[in-house]
């Protein structure tokens, strides 16, 4: 099954850490390791974290981000279950009703609609500020206050440990999705008691005020809330009837007569208060965690590769590999015109290849090179095949002759400079000169990679003279000394 690796997380980011303070790879090692995933040097999210799972075995000490990811479970398992349970239980509380004094929807209203919106507008004025200002704000959540207290445990030593990798603006939006989720789980706790109540129990609600309000301006303030719903649902809006019905009043400990006459119609309040839990609460807030959570996944992306060391690690899977650096890097490969019998101006190009400038044959064949070493020529000599592969070496003979006969048309032939021919090659190179689907077999000297590949006159020389000895028309060998 062929994993997915695009998207970035905090561990991920964790992991990248550690993993850099034993082991960043060399430039080799990294070019290989983009040559060998060509297709994906063009995303970086998920090179880079093929990278990590690749080379995570290298890290010498247990995951920090597996401790912490289990601990933050842990406490986020607990105060998810807390303000669930929170919320539910407040509800119970506001509704809750003795059949004497009637519920009073004021109450309710401010849970449900007035504090989800004040501490989403915090929120808001929490993601626009930081420092300081930030930490005033961040004063006014329960959130705040709930890590305060957790600091008196010793398990709150720990997460700090933890989490001292992580960048402040990182942190600041990990405490802001998390508040987000938590007060969510508050309203869907809200909701749950508001349907149970209603279910389980026959209430009967109003409103009451200190305030000088009358029931027309009382009325109107409800229409303004329900402004999401009033059009699609107007049977979940109060009428101007019943908000007049269901005005209360303490004065003298007793229920209005026409409130009683009426208690049938004050259980409709339901439906309002349903709407507004629903909107304000759940629906508000879910949207205003989605936004956090992507913005926090933005910023995540941007502190990664603000990281110290992948800027390094992505130049060098882009980078070709040379360990010392030549004052002219070569385009294309020059002929030694030293025997012009065996002697061809140009390699061939394809000309769909033509505009990346990179030489194209139909097969790249090398002797006694490991895929790695091919890999870094090719990268090097900016060389591109149909078929590739290496003989000689530790192949078989039978193996070596299976690539002889794959070998078509144009084909390049890559040996180590410093090594003479010996007869195994002889063999081989005749049994590729027997195939008749190959046109022309161009022989490459490969120098050391100190030396960014490059021969000698004398290792030219030797190569030369044996190649010219075998004197035949579709052989040649290139020099790509300058």
């Amino acid at each position: 099954m062929q994993i997915k690796h695009h998207k970035i997380t905090i561990k991920s980011y964790l992991d990248f850490i550690q993993l850099f303070q034993d082991y960043r790879g060399t430039h080799k090692e990294n070019r290989l390791f983009a040559l060998k995933h060509e297709s994906l040097v063009e995303k970086p999210k998920e090179i880079l974290l093929l990278w990590l799972n690749t080379h995570a075995f290298r890290k010498t000490k247990g995951l920090d981000s597996e401790k912490l990811l289990s601990n933050f479970g842990t406490a986020n398992s607990f105060l998810g279950l807390f303000f669930l349970l929170f919320g539910f239980f407040v509800g119970m509380g506001l509704l809750s009703y003795n059949g004497v004094e009637p519920v009073n929807i004021i109450y309710y209203l401010f849970f449900a609609v007035l504090i989800p919106i004040g501490s989403m507008l915090l929120s808001l004025f929490s993601i626009f500020s930081s420092g300081k200002l930030f930490s005033i704000f961040s004063l006014f959540s329960l959130m705040h206050w709930i890590e305060k207290i957790s600091s008196f445990f010793s398990f709150k030593n720990r997460l700090d440990l933890l989490v001292k990798d992580i960048s402040p603006k990182l942190q600041k939006w990990i405490f802001i999705k998390r508040l987000q989720f938590l007060s969510l789980l508050f309203s869907i706790g809200l909701l749950v008691s508001l349907v149970f109540m209603v279910v389980s129990q026959d209430i009967a609600f109003s409103w009451s005020t200190t305030l000088q309000v009358d029931a027309k301006s009382f009325h109107t303030l409800l229409e303004t809330i329900a402004t999401p719903w009033r059009e699609v649902l107007p049977n979940f809006v109060p009428s101007l009837e019943l908000v007049e019905v269901s005005h209360y009043y303490r004065l003298g400990e007793h229920i209005d007569t026409q409130m009683v006459a009426n208690s049938d119609k004050l259980g409709a309040w339901w439906k309002f208060l349903f709407m507004s839990t629903f909107v304000y609460a759940l629906v508000l807030r879910f949207f205003f965690y989605i936004f956090s959570a992507y913005s926090f996944q933005k910023i995540l992306e941007k502190e990664f590769f603000d990281l110290g060391g992948i800027k390094k690690l992505l130049k060098e899977f882009n980078t070709s590999f040379v360990e010392t650096k030549s004052p002219n890097r070569e385009n294309h490969l020059e002929i030694h015109r030293e025997h012009q019998k065996q002697v061809k101006r140009e390699p061939k190009t394809d000309s769909i290849k033509a505009e990346t400038k990179e030489n194209y044959y139909h097969s790249i064949i090398a002797w006694n090179f490991s895929d790695d070493e091919i890999l870094l020529v090719n990268d090097f000599k900016n060389m591109k095949a149909s078929f590739i592969s290496s003989v000689g070496g530790s192949h078989s003979f039978e193996e070596d002759e299976i690539v002889a006969k794959r070998a078509e048309e144009n084909v390049l032939f890559y040996v180590k400079s410093w090594e003479p021919p010996t007869m195994d090659f002889v063999d081989f190179l005749e049994e590729l000169i027997e195939n008749k689907n190959i046109e022309e077999i161009e022989i490459l000297l490969v120098g050391m990679s100190e030396a960014n590949y490059k021969h000698t006159q004398k290792e030219f020389s030797i190569w030369n003279r044996k190649i010219e000895g075998l004197n035949i028309k579709k052989v040649w060998i290139v020099d790509a000394q300058e």
